[in-house]
């Protein structure tokens, strides 16, 4: 990861603490402002940029090879 990469991840961190902060601030019961949900929306635009499909499928796949292995050592399933 470069420098720049590290950079923009803190900053998107610090993003998300802060709309984190604000959304806690308002009531239990208080609806999502559109300010709030465009926040959002541009946080997850911004993760999404940052991964190369190739980034994704990587990603999926030691996941999938996680839950497989961790799966066969639960033995015989319906046995």
């Amino acid at each position: 990861m470069t420098y720049q990469e590290r950079q923009r991840y803190r900053e998107l961190l610090d993003e998300v603490g802060s709309l984190r902060d604000r959304l806690q601030r308002g009531g239990r019961e208080a609806a999502l402002t559109r300010e709030e949900a465009l926040d959002m929306l541009g946080l997850v635009e911004a993760a999404i940029q940052r991964m190369s499909p190739e980034r994704w499928d990587r990603a999926l796949e030691a996941v999938a090879g996680e839950a497989a292995r961790r799966a066969g050592g639960l033995g015989p399933l319906g046995n």
